[in-house]
């Protein structure tokens, strides 16, 4: 989405049209929070996790994220999703899952090690449902046309960054318009409410059925399920009271 932001600057400021995620940073953090106790209990010690905040990369940058990385593809109910994982930070995945204290020299991982760092993708993959819904792996590498990233940075107890691109940010998809017929089987109360005179509490104390309080107008408001829906005025049509809406 673009928005209009303006360059930090004193005196006059330069606007300019900005692309920024639609994705609520507060699903990135359900998402980071479920990873960081997904990856403790895979690697059996405390992890400390840092979010970078849902962006749109330029089609440069998305070069230089996805360009030798291993791509982990996730189905899901409303969003596809890959998860990126660079060769530096796989190597230091699969330390983590070895309960490794460092990061190896750079070399290619084993068929173990890549075994291994499949299925801790795998079982962190569930954790993307705040932002994908219900999730599958699947099996290709390829196929998700990526809008929206951002990136979960261990630190604690080795240092690595997995990255999730999203293939497509929350208000992409049309919504469902609501439909007449199904409202005709729901109901609801309607009540008007009509401004009153004040009464001290002796003289409300004193009320009986067939007292008759006086109204300060004829101004009514209508609520439907205690929720006010519109104003009108108050009056008789047919013998019966009514309420007329301008």
């Amino acid at each position: 989405m673009r928005r209009l932001v303006f360059e930090r600057s004193k005196g006059v400021r330069r606007a300019q049209l900005e692309e920024r995620s639609l994705l609520p940073v507060s699903a990135a953090c359900v998402v980071a929070n479920a990873m960081r106790e997904r990856l403790a209990t895979l690697c059996g010690s405390d992890v400390d996790l840092r979010l970078f905040p849902p962006a749109i990369p330029r089609r440069e940058a998305w070069a230089a994220i996805l360009g030798d990385a291993r791509l982990y593809v996730v189905r899901g109910s409303a969003s596809d999703a890959a998860i990126v994982l660079r060769p530096c930070d796989a190597r230091a995945l699969a330390a983590l899952l070895f309960g490794e204290t460092a990061v190896g020299a750079e070399r290619e991982l084993s068929r173990i090690e890549v075994e291994m760092t499949r299925r801790a993708v795998e079982a962190i993959s569930a954790t993307l449902a705040p932002v994908c819904g219900e999730t599958r792996m699947d099996e290709e590498t390829h196929g998700v046309e990526a809008v929206t990233y951002f990136e979960l940075h261990v630190v604690q107890p080795l240092q690595l960054c997995i990255g999730i691109a999203l293939s497509r940010e929350p208000a992409s998809g049309a919504a469902q318009s609501l439909r007449a017929e199904a409202l005709r089987a729901a109901t609801m109360t309607l009540s008007a409410e009509l401004p009153l005179v004040p009464l001290y509490a002796g003289a409300l104390a004193a009320l009986r059925p067939g007292d008759v309080i006086a109204a300060r107008g004829d101004a009514t408001l209508l609520r439907a399920n205690g929720a006010g829906i519109g104003t009108g005025r108050c009056g008789v049509r047919s013998r019966r009271f009514a309420v007329a809406f301008a």
